[in-house]
């Protein structure tokens, strides 16, 4: 089974934020994603994560968000897990199966999740976008136990090897 693009969208965003708060390259952090998520789905590279976090890093960048970069890959991540798409709250608690399960056909893209979230600040903005509660952490929310356990994860130097 495929990785849910929301999934891999919260996952990409994370080792961002991670690379920011962290001392490590972003390849480590991409890594710590793209080999946890292949636990559990079809393969994913290190390569896959790293463009996509690569590309929402220039977007902070060209916006000069600064110190808010962090921010805003959190009020991303919040709205991806909560919301299936503008103003449509995302079902957390399936009558069947997990969020997290898998799905059938291919549904994650680089350049998709690159645009995402380029989308979801251009709609906070324009105050259309929901933004995360303030102190809200992704690693306390019981929806994504598998995604939790990857962000739970230390990582060492060596790891990039």
């Amino acid at each position: 089974m495929h990785c849910p693009r929301f999934v891999f969208d919260i996952a990409v965003a994370k080792s961002a934020s991670e690379f920011l708060g962290g001392e490590m390259a972003l390849e480590a952090y991409a890594k710590k994603y793209a080999e946890g998520l292949s636990e559990q789905y079809t393969q994913i590279t290190p390569d896959t994560v790293n463009e996509a976090a690569e590309q929402m890093l220039q977007f902070l960048a060209e916006i000069e968000a600064g110190e808010l970069a962090v921010e805003l890959l959190t009020d991303f991540i919040h709205y991806r897990l909560m919301f299936d798409g503008p103003n449509r709250p995302r079902k957390l608690k399936p009558m069947f199966g997990s969020i997290e399960d898998g799905v059938k056909t291919p549904e994650l893209s680089v350049s998709e999740a690159a645009k995402a979230f380029r989308a979801y600040v251009f709609g906070m903005r324009a105050n259309t976008a929901p933004r995360a509660p303030s102190g809200w952490r992704l690693e306390e929310q019981e929806h994504l136990p598998n995604l939790n356990e990857i962000a739970a994860r230390t990582i060492s130097v060596l790891d990039i090897l």
